[in-house]
């Protein structure tokens, strides 16, 4: 075996164009006689002389959700397609992590069960939602269809969005519980001065309450002296 002797069945020849006349693509390569679209750079597909064009003229079907999580449609089909392959075992109990794992659905989705063929076996499911027939389907075998509650997971994003936020809250709290706490020594410090101030005055008013007692007394004494003389 060598690699020009390989071969691909599903491959699809090129159709060679512009190479002799033999093969009936030869000369003008299919493109017809000069025109328009016998140039090179048009893009004349779907133009139609300035009238409105059938993909503008065709009604608009269909939307984007604003929601950001799938939904996800289970049939009983799908249940009895698992228990003939043997995946499931009779008169087991799934739990929505092993349906999500089963359907092969991604993260934020909404799992919907429906009423398709009857079921062969009793199951006990756990799903978000489900319709009242496939519900009466169930509880016919035996089984039954526990409905939890869809939470949306948060995006690793918004998680760490929310850490930031949270730190910075943090910071801030940090930084407003320090500027209250060297305003208040600062008050504090201001307070103690002001104090030490009073007292200082209040020292010197008694000092100079004294002087003037003293000078007094001694004045008397020198007149009471003078007046013996």
């Amino acid at each position: 075996m060598k690699l020009n002797e390989l071969k691909n069945e599903n491959f699809k020849k090129r159709k060679r164009v512009g190479r002799g006349i033999g093969s009936g693509y030869g000369k003008t390569a299919g493109r017809g006689m000069k025109g328009q679209k016998s140039r090179s750079g048009v893009s004349i597909n779907g133009f139609e002389g300035g009238q409105m064009p059938l993909h503008m003229r065709m009604p608009k079907h269909g939307f984007k959700t604003i929601k950001k999580f799938r939904k996800v449609v289970v049939n009983t089909n799908f249940f009895n397609e698992l228990l003939e392959k043997k995946i499931i075992k009779e008169k087991s109990k799934i739990s929505l992590s092993d349906l999500v794992i089963l359907t092969n659905s991604k993260k934020n989705t909404r799992l919907k069960i429906l009423l398709g063929d009857k079921l062969k076996s009793n199951l006990t499911i756990e799903a978000h939602a489900v319709s009242e027939k496939a519900l009466k389907e169930f509880k016919r075998v035996g089984g039954d269809v526990n409905i939890v509650n869809f939470v949306k997971e948060r995006s690793s994003k918004d998680k760490n969005k929310e850490n930031k936020s949270l730190g910075k809250k943090t910071k801030d709290n940090k930084k407003t519980s320090k500027d209250k706490k060297v305003s208040r020594k600062n008050e504090d410090n201001s307070k103690l001065m002001k104090d030490k101030e009073n007292i200082e005055k209040t020292k010197t008013k008694s000092s100079t309450n004294n002087i003037s007692q003293k000078i007094k007394a001694t004045k008397t004494r020198e007149k009471k002296l003078t007046k013996k003389e």
